[in-house]
């Protein structure tokens, strides 16, 4: 990328950043998908993660447009040193994601728990990809770049929308927690005092 200039640069830069995030969440998703036992919860984690795939295709061909190479990291010295940092940085991504999954086995006593630490994870993961989104799209707009803002927009829409259906979604899972979790007597009983 010595040839890109600052501002493409400097783009591809956090692009880079949001698709190795996709990537991550791709491997995320489908743990989660397959963990779930209900069916709209199921659903939509297929959905967003066909969503994902397609974020990451939009953003590897956005990057290659302003000259730069997807999952790259930009570090001095020889282009393979580049590339090899790149794939670095990739096998990380997926071990880490890969390993969320088995936590999930360990955590909690029940699947409902396993289902609500999810979804509590899914909402921190959009959580960060607005914020990464919302930069993108000022840096973009910013450094008068219409089509990475727009790309952004696009992307960040779907990110919202996902964090939405958990925003909705978290209370209920909660509430069959507290349902499997805690003794019909303890609920209805009143609070013990200190």
């Amino acid at each position: 990328m010595s040839d890109t200039p600052k501002r493409d640069a400097k783009l591809v830069q956090y692009l880079n950043e949001a698709y190795a995030k996709e990537k991550q969440l791709e491997i995320s998703l489908e743990s989660h998908a397959d963990m779930t036992t209900r069916d709209d919860y199921a659903k939509r984690l297929k959905d967003h993660l066909k969503e994902t795939k397609s974020h990451a295709t939009q953003l590897s061909r956005r990057i290659k447009q302003l000259g730069g190479n997807p999952e790259t990291v930009s570090i001095p010295g020889p282009e393979g040193l580049g590339r090899m940092a790149g794939s670095v940085s990739e096998t990380l991504g997926k071990a880490r994601a890969a390993a969320q999954a088995p936590l999930q086995t360990i955590r909690g006593a029940g699947e409902q728990e396993k289902m609500l630490h999810n979804a509590r994870v899914e909402y921190e993961d959009e959580a960060h990809e607005i914020a990464t989104y919302l930069v993108i799209e000022s840096l973009a707009t910013a450094a008068g770049d219409k089509e990475t803002a727009k790309l952004a927009r696009g992307i960040l829409r779907d990110e919202e929308r996902m964090q939405k259906f958990l925003t909705d979604l978290l209370p209920e899972l909660t509430a069959n927690v507290a349902h499997d979790e805690i003794p019909i007597s303890e609920i209805e009983a009143p609070a013990a005092k200190a």
